[in-house]
């Protein structure tokens, strides 16, 4: 056979080749069958229907016969009667069946039913004429059937017996001729199958050769590149065919396998990255907040079942913001990292440690189903935890120290849900920050009334700001050389309808929480302007912003415009920030400060001494006076220590041309010995309390009338 140059041309041939054996096979069955089927229906129409025929003729004529008998054997002019008419209608459905045997058309009946057609009208001529008698006598008509009629209907039924037997010989006949066919069938569909199957073992044998055996041969090369052999050949790549098409697109593939690998190595490394990130926090590769929710659904699901019994722990970082804001983020994520492993090094195998974001952290503890086990473990392992991370951590050469507060909460079999325990294990941690922080605190129910209450609290705090509740108050600022008034430091008040009078640095911090800082600095800013216009020029006005609002880009625009609009001249204000409010962006800072400054405003560094990176402030920023902080000055009596810290402060602010206020003066010692030291300014009880602003216009004009 000539080589073919495709392989969809060599099957189109193989395929030709059995699909013209196939027709010749259906062509030969369908003409056979055909003839087959013909004379079936020849078989079933004519000899299969005659029989049915004839039988009910042979039937019928003996019941015409009997007929003739009862007439015969009775002498009852009624009952003669009745077989008369029984005779008639036999004889009329045998005639009818003579019809119908004629029109089979059948040539092998024709004789027979010739004879029986002159058989039966002899034997009805016969009967005619014994009827015609009349006779009623019964011998007579005895004598009469029993002669000649019975001779007659005997030939009768020998004439239909002949038909019967002419009827079995044509169906037989019929018969013999389908056997025939099926025969001459059967044995053309065997010569047909020897040769379809000759043809089909050809064709395999041709798709063997040129098809399969090149085939297995490219699937062994590619068996072996799948097994790691890069370097073997594809055979049949010099073929024109299909198969060497498809060698070359392997060799292809073969040789752009290795950056395939690679690039799936690479997506596997991808997708192994990004399910370790969904569950795992990217910078300390601790478990993160989604594990923690199952973790702590399977806990409660335990608990509740009897198994076993948990709690949560929830870690807030004290001191933390300092790192960031002083070393910067790299080695606060240094610190979170630190403070990560030595938690996964405190708790046990059996405890889940998991970071929620930020400086906060959780553990799912697990212990016995006794509850004072349980509480007793939590207790442990909160201590070994508060321990472990007050031991200093080293970045660089630098050396830090933080804290932790920890809120405790017992998974109870009646925990409805995670959030549930985990807002009680928040509820304690808050309760551990106010407690001083560096501890830890169990859950009580009684926390959830302090909450409700700071809820309730929280939403009078929104009222009071905006329908102006919360007044100015003023404590005055004297200049301690010459003891007299030189300004006043505005401080808020709140006066509840219900409560009282609010503590200062109760809501303050709240505001600052809620939001509500800015509204509540512009009403005190506005009042205070308002009050202070009746004022000396020469008093001034000190104003403290929250370290929430030194955040705000438009702050030094929002003091400037309320200044302008109340005709305040800003050179009689002063701006107090506290150290805390520099953490977080300083340039934002730094900024703002400059501006007020350019506009007249002077800016006080409040509570000096107290922070940890006061020097470091004194240098990045510009300020233009130092308060120190309340501490230091009350200790000076008692504390030898407090007055160096004092005096070493005044001896700072002087070398660097900075005003001095010292805080918490309450009694003329303490007075006299900031004096003697060069203190400038001094404020405290000891000049009077915070005053509504009638009671400080009123001191202006004693201090003048005196």
């Amino acid at each position: 056979m000539p080589q073919l140059s495709s392989i969809r041309t060599r099957l189109n041939l193989f395929v030709g080749v059995f699909t013209i054996i196939v027709i010749g096979i259906a062509v030969t069955s369908m003409l056979s069958l055909n003839v087959a089927d013909q004379e079936a229906q020849a078989l079933h129409r004519k000899w299969l229907a005659g029989t049915a025929m004839l039988g009910e003729l042979s039937d019928q004529l003996a019941e015409f016969r009997m007929a003739e008998v009862n007439r015969a054997l009775t002498s009852d002019n009624d009952l003669r009667a009745q077989a008369e008419l029984e005779a008639s209608e036999h004889a009329s459905t045998l005639e009818n069946l003579e019809v119908e045997v004629a029109d089979l058309q059948a040539e092998a009946l024709k004789a027979a039913l010739n004879s029986f057609r002159e058989a039966w009208q002899a034997y009805q001529t016969q009967h005619a004429a014994w009827l015609a008698q009349g006779s009623d006598t019964k011998d007579v008509d005895q004598a009469q059937y029993g002669g000649e009629a019975h001779r007659l209907y005997k030939l009768a039924d020998i004439a239909v017996d002949r038909l019967k037997d002419a009827n079995i010989a044509a169906a037989d006949a019929s018969a013999e001729v389908v056997s025939h066919v099926a025969h001459r069938t059967t044995l053309a569909a065997t010569g047909i199958c020897i040769a379809a199957i000759a043809a089909a073992f050809w064709i395999t044998v041709q798709l063997r050769r040129r098809v399969t055996c090149p085939l297995e041969t490219i699937t062994r090369a590619l068996s072996g590149l799948a097994a790691g052999d890069r370097e073997i050949h594809f055979p049949q790549i010099d073929r024109c065919d299909e198969l060497g098409e498809l060698a070359r697109a392997f060799e292809i593939f073969r040789a752009n396998a290795a950056a395939l690998e690679m690039a799936h190595e690479a997506t596997r490394a991808a997708e192994d990255e990004a399910l370790a990130q969904a569950r795992h926090d990217s910078l300390t590769g601790l478990p993160n907040r989604r594990v923690f929710a199952a973790d702590l659904e399977a806990a409660i699901s335990r608990t509740r079942r009897g198994t076993a019994s948990y709690s949560v722990l929830l870690i807030d970082l004290d001191h933390f913001k300092p790192v960031n804001d002083i070393f910067g983020h790299p080695a606060g994520d240094e610190v979170l990292c630190e403070v990560a492993r030595r938690l996964q090094a405190t708790i046990r195998q059996t405890d889940t440690a998991v970071r929620l974001g930020g400086d906060e952290f959780a553990v799912i503890a697990e212990g016995t189903t006794d509850p004072k086990s349980n509480v007793k473990t939590a207790i442990r392992l909160a201590d070994r935890i508060l321990r472990r991370i007050r031991e200093p951590i080293t970045i660089g050469s630098d050396v830090v120290e933080i804290g932790a507060s920890i809120g405790i909460a017992l998974c109870r079999s009646e925990n409805s849900d995670a959030q549930s325990l985990l807002h009680e294990a928040d509820v304690a941690m808050y309760r551990a920050k106010r407690d001083g922080k560096g501890v830890f605190r169990f859950f009580e129910p009684s926390m959830d009334a302090e909450l409700r209450e700071r809820a309730a609290l929280e939403a009078d705090l929104k009222r009071a700001v905006q329908s102006g509740e919360i007044h100015p108050y003023y404590q005055p600022l004297v200049d301690i050389r010459k003891n007299y008034i030189c300004g006043f430091e505005v401080l808020a008040r709140w006066s509840h309808p219900i409560n009282g009078a609010v503590a200062p640095d109760v809501f303050i911090p709240l505001a600052e929480q809620l939001g509500l800082m800015s509204d509540l600095t512009e009403s005190l800013l506005r009042q205070a302007c308002h009050d202070a216009a009746s004022w000396r020029d020469d008093i001034r006005m000190s104003f403290n912003i929250s370290p929430v609002q030194l955040r705000d880009a438009h702050l030094a625009d929002t003091i400037l415009s309320i200044l302008a609009e109340e005709s305040f001249p800003p050179r009689r204000l002063e701006i107090e920030i506290t150290e805390t409010a520099l953490f977080g962006d300083i340039d934002v800072a730094k900024d703002t400060l400059t501006r007020l400054q350019n506009a007249g405003v002077t800016v006080a560094l409040d509570d000096f001494g107290t922070g940890y990176s006061t020097l470091y402030y004194l240098r990045a920023l510009k300020f233009d006076k130092l308060k120190i902080d309340r501490s230091f000055v009350m200790g000076m009596q008692d504390s030898r220590k407090s007055e160096k810290i004092v005096e070493a402060v005044l001896g700072l602010a002087k070398n660097l041309h900075l005003t001095t206020v010292a805080e918490g003066i309450e009694n003329p010692a303490v007075l006299r010995q900031l004096a003697g030291h060069g203190c400038e300014y001094g404020q405290g009880y000891y000049f009077g309390r915070a005053m509504p602003a009638d009671d400080a216009f009123a001191a202006l004009q004693t201090e003048m009338a005196a």
